[in-house]
């Protein structure tokens, strides 16, 4: 599935960001139909990466994520996620968003290797809204401080794992083959960026 990363002249905000026209993900790894959907969409302003992730359905959270804050393990629970490769090598960095705006991130040298050189960003943002009947979360995150990577030529997926305890996997990835596994760089699209 192609991503688009929609490109603004402009500084973003998140009230820009949750009018953008989202992506949905209608199947789950194994091909099973998922209702409701998944959404998302991606931005930059050039200065910061903005992702948005949605559903209309009640979520179950990391019991020790908080808003706004980095949090390990956030994949145990439903999320979001991004992943972003460099276009010419094996670097790539993994997002996580949870559905109350906690997140998670780390840079990586090789398939699954941590690069313990490169450390999460700092100045990320988020901003959620939750309620019983659903989610919508969105993060911004600095380019510069996702170093190893560049938005201008990179491969993205963009991927949920939901409905926790009896989790699925969702992913923008072409290459389904196997047990669900979202750490392959080889599989991730060339986004559009419109």
């Amino acid at each position: 599935m192609q991503v688009i990363i929609h490109q603004w002249a402009f500084n973003g905000s998140f009230d820009q960001l949750a009018s953008l026209p989202r992506q949905e993900l209608v199947n789950d790894w194994f091909g099973y139909d998922v209702e409701p959907s998944a959404e998302f969409a991606f931005a930059t302003d050039g200065e910061f990466l903005w992702f948005l992730a949605s559903r209309s359905k009640a979520a179950t959270i990391h019991p020790e994520a908080r808003p706004g804050q980095f949090q390990p393990e956030l994949w145990r629970y439903d999320l979001a996620e991004w992943f972003m490769a460099a276009g010419d090598g094996t670097n790539y960095w993994e997002f996580n968003l949870a559905p109350n705006g906690a997140w998670w991130a780390c840079a990586f040298s090789d398939t699954r290797r941590a690069n313990e050189d490169i450390p999460a960003p700092l100045a990320v943002d988020t901003k959620c809204i939750l309620t019983d009947e659903g989610w919508c979360a969105m993060a911004r995150i600095p380019l510069n401080e996702l170093r190893g990577v560049d938005i201008r030529d990179c491969k993205l997926a963009a991927t949920f794992i939901l409905d926790t305890p009896d989790q699925i996997f969702l992913t923008t990835a072409d290459d389904l083959s196997g047990n669900p596994d979202f750490h392959r760089p080889d599989c991730f699209c060339t986004p559009i960026l419109k």
